[in-house]
């Protein structure tokens, strides 16, 4: 098995996908087995995405996704200083499973968002809620 840093947001490091996500015409699929044929949709739409860092000014680790997550894992609980909103709007929350306190970030560079939307460090879960 192949080792993951742990700067990595995965479910070998702690974190917890959200498997029951729908935001639009997007959601999530294990599998595409036993799935009906759609027809592609003439829209363009963009996946949700952003990138998280560990330090203020975007410094330190990070991990780039476009999942939401309903505990973000041991390393990054607590440690999210910047962001970078690529697409989306993105709701963090305090507590995990999506619970607490939360803040809504739309696309954008936030080089310290949380010491002037709330408290530094204290992010333990994340979802995409609406697409730009």
């Amino acid at each position: 098995m192949r080792q993951l840093p742990k700067t990595e947001l995965s479910p070998q490091n702690g974190c917890v996908i959200d498997t029951k996500w729908k935001l639009g015409p997007l959601s999530y699929h294990a599998s595409a087995a036993g799935k009906v044929q759609a027809e592609p949709s003439r829209d363009i739409i963009r996946l949700p995405e952003l990138v998280i860092y560990d330090h203020i000014g975007f410094g330190g680790a990070y991990a780039r996704t476009n999942l939401s997550f309903n505990y973000i894992g041991d390393f990054w609980n607590d440690r999210i200083s910047s962001l970078i909103v690529v697409s989306g709007v993105w709701r963090f929350y305090r507590d995990e499973y999506y619970k607490g306190d939360h803040w809504d970030l739309g696309p954008g560079y936030y080089e310290s968002f949380f010491t002037s939307k709330g408290p530094d460090d204290v992010v333990s879960s994340f979802q995409a809620i609406a697409l730009t």
